[in-house]
């Protein structure tokens, strides 16, 4: 079957920033490419004929020595791989030869290498889709002195704080500290008179009971805020001097990359999740590391996705929670029938101990043994029936809640849009998972005069179709967008180029996979086209927004999740690989007296899905008295 498709309208412009569409799309012929099986196409082999490659065996957290993959394989053993010359399958040589472009960005970034124009933060690219190098958890572990430093502190003072404290805070903050020294200087005035030991024994006076309450709580604020900010000093985030209690900006910063090392979601903001995670030892938090890393190694291995998110939720693993509750849920949803189980955590587990992985000075000798790692012959649970070469998938967004408000109005949604893929099992469509994403929303539309205005981006209802998934996609931004938004800030005189909004890369307008909706169009002589309108599933760097904001329209997806979606599909569904995708973009980019090169030479590594994945975007539950997208609107990618 030939098909028509819009190529060049999928490219030139994201979701996230169009302008005005005045023509429908316009269509190439596309011929059906030649493909292989999943199984035989996911990555290049690695035996060759008459060599034995070998891997370490592990049972029950014993090295039994080498033993060649080939017989690893036909014990029924994962070969998984802890060098740190690993990547996700997407980013790996192909078979015929081909290799992603990103894949050396990608090791760059695992090893937390960052470029001259990044910052420190930059390199903390867990929670964006990187897979961090095990040489950053050797490294971590072996740095005795931030954990001397780190146990030194009673760091149970933290829990005095009763709610989250941000940069919002910073006045009230201040204002606290002075309040708290200027209570604290009259109570001492009146313990020094009446000669009495502790100021506490003012407590029982009622003349100065009021006062001595009040200074005890400005007293545990103070002290919480200190506790959290010698944490983040012993990390290297704040300066002695900046340990003062206050919550400025440098504040907001040190929490944020406490929260993005240690993969909590990246407010800038003292919340319940990141003050109970500073409960933990920073070898325990070390340690938590490694695991998340050996799940994701173990994913890939095994070819699995399932999480536990369509069922009762995702299971700890050897006792802990890795991911943050964001992540594990989205809101108002229940359990579906039929759930398939956590497999994922199960896998995770069932490696870490026979790796003998209990604890972080397991992990610690593990890799003083195998200094540059080692790929492990280990024995993981079974894979369910349903799991073939080629699988029947499909997948259902359903958009949750939805306000077609003529004008942009706050709701509180309790039912979040969520993505669920679907395998055929014996004739039973068993939900794999169901993650958290978004859907279109109120957004800000550049106009023709250059002037800002809110449209409402609308989300297409409707069946669609997977086929062309891109992995390191890049973002080429159109005429319309304006210069200074192309540029950032560098505070000291000058301007940069955004560099990382282009992509590729975790930062990108389309996180590190895009797979684009296209729409089945019957023409009148029996033939079908394909039509793209803009949407995708594809990953994000708005890691929060995927918790209760909108998109321009696309569905968004955690970067690690899309990675692992992407990788899947590569395992479980047949596949051409179709490479690069060159183009030859330059714009040149002026701001503020100065001049920078916008300059794209590929769209990303495309590979298409033969047959395409059925999709379909659900209405979902439209909850405003008016039922059809605002008059005030504008197509996502319009």
């Amino acid at each position: 079957m030939k098909w028509s498709v819009s190529v060049a309208g999928i490219w030139a412009l994201s979701c996230a920033s169009s302008p005005q569409r005045t023509s429908g799309p316009r269509t190439v012929t596309v011929e059906k490419p030649k493909t292989r099986a999943s199984s035989q196409q996911v990555t290049a082999p690695i035996l060759t004929e008459g060599e034995c490659i070998t891997a370490e065996l592990f049972e029950a957290g014993v090295a039994k020595g080498a033993i060649c993959v080939a017989d690893a394989q036909a014990r029924g053993l994962t070969i998984v791989d802890l060098t740190d010359t690993w990547t996700p399958t997407i980013f790996q040589p192909t078979r015929e030869g081909q290799t992603p472009t990103f894949r050396q960005r990608y090791l760059d970034l695992a090893q937390e290498k960052i470029e001259k124009t990044e910052t420190g933060i930059e390199a903390l690219a867990e929670l964006y889709g990187i897979v961090p190098a095990f040489a950053i958890v050797k490294a971590r572990l072996a740095d005795d002195s931030r954990h001397t430093c780190n146990a030194a502190i009673d760091v149970s003072k933290i829990l005095l704080l009763d709610r989250t404290y941000s940069q919002d805070n910073a006045k009230e903050v201040k204002a606290s500290i002075f309040g708290h020294a200027w209570l604290g200087q009259q109570l001492e005035k009146e313990r020094a008179k009446r000669k009495l030991a502790d100021v506490a024994a003012l407590e029982a006076d009622p003349k100065w009971h009021e006062r001595y309450i009040r200074w005890m709580k400005l007293d545990e604020l103070h002290l919480a805020l200190l506790t959290a900010q010698q944490r983040l000093h012993c990390e290297g985030w704040l300066s002695d001097k900046e340990v003062t209690g206050e919550f400025g900006w440098r504040m907001g910063d040190a929490v944020e990359h406490f929260q993005r090392r240690n993969f909590l979601m990246p407010t800038e903001r003292l919340d319940k999740e990141t003050r109970e995670a500073m409960q933990l030892d920073s070898r325990e938090l070390d340690f938590r590391l490694a695991l998340r890393i050996l799940r994701e190694r173990v994913v890939e291995a095994a070819g699995i996705l399932e999480d536990g998110t369509a069922g009762t939720g995702p299971q700890p693993v050897l006792g802990r929670m890795l991911d943050p509750e964001a992540m594990r849920a989205a809101r108002g949803h229940k359990p579906l029938p039929n759930a398939a189980p956590d497999l994922v955590g199960a896998a995770t587990e069932a490696a870490a101990k026979a790796l003998g992985w209990t604890g972080p000075a397991d992990v610690r000798a593990f890799f003083n043994k195998f200094p540059t790692g080692t790929r492990v012959a280990i024995a993981l649970p079974a894979a369910p029936s349903y799991y073939k070469p080629h699988m029947e998938l499909s997948v259902e967004i359903d958009r949750g809640d939805v306000y077609y408000d003529d004008r942009p109005t706050y709701h509180y949604i309790q039912h979040r849009p969520t993505l669920v893929m679907y395998v055929d099992d014996a004739g039973t469509k068993r939900p794999l998972v169901r993650w958290p994403t978004t859907i279109g929303g109120w957004a800000d539309q550049r106009m023709k005069g250059g002037w800002l205005a809110q449209k409402w981006k609308e989300s297409e209802v409707g069946p669609r179709i997977w086929r062309d998934l891109t992995v390191g996609p890049t973002w080429m931004p159109p005429k319309t967008t304006p210069d200074k938004d192309l540029v950032r800030n560098l505070y000291n005189g000058h301007w940069a180029l955004k560099d990382d909004l282009l992509g590729p890369g975790p930062r990108s307008a389309y996180g590190m996979v895009l797979l684009e909706h296209l729409q089945i169009v019957k023409q009148k002589d029996g033939t079908e086209r394909l039509d793209n309108n803009g949407i995708g599933t594809h990953g994000s760097a708005s890691v929060t927004s995927i918790v209760s904001g909108t998109s321009h329209g696309c569905h968004r997806l955690y970067n690690q999740l899309a990675v692992r979606l992407a990788d899947y599909l590569l395992h479980h569904r047949d596949h051409a690989v179709k490479g690069e995708q060159k183009v030859g973009y330059l714009r040149r980019v002026w701001h503020n007296n100065e001049s920078f090169k916008a300059e794209i030479e590929s769209r990303g590594f495309q590979y298409e899905l033969t047959p395409p994945i059925d999709v379909t975007v659900t209405k979902g539950n439209i909850l405003s008295k008016r039922k059809t997208p605002p008059r005030n609107s504008a197509p996502a990618l319009p």
